[in-house]
């Protein structure tokens, strides 16, 4: 049955949808922990200084506050923190890396 006022869905539909969604989310959050438990590993010390802002359909993006620490993982290490979250099970084709002011 489509969504359409003149024709609305069961209400046992509708509670499905709402599941669905709500089990997407908690993976997505669950996938941005395990990203940012990963940097962290991976960072030592200067993960103080990054952040996971997101992990969306195999891209991973990181915040840095640090110019310094965005230049190296810019510059050197992008490809090693592909690999180790592929390793954690995160199926990651892209890093971006972000300076933020603010984090």
């Amino acid at each position: 049955m489509p969504d359409n006022p003149n024709n609305p869905l069961p209400l046992g539909d509708i509670l499905k949808k709402i599941v669905r969604k709500g089990g997407a989310q908690k993976k997505k959050l669950a996938g941005r922990a395990l990203a940012q438990k990963t940097l962290s590993e991976a960072l030592g010390p200067q993960a103080a200084h990054a952040s996971v802002a997101s992990v969306k359909t195999g891209i991973v993006t990181v915040d840095t506050d640090s110019p310094a620490l965005f230049q190296e993982l810019e510059a050197f290490h992008k490809q090693r923190l592909i690999d180790a979250f592929r390793a954690e099970g995160l199926n990651i084709i892209e890093l971006r890396v972000r300076l933020a002011k603010n984090r």
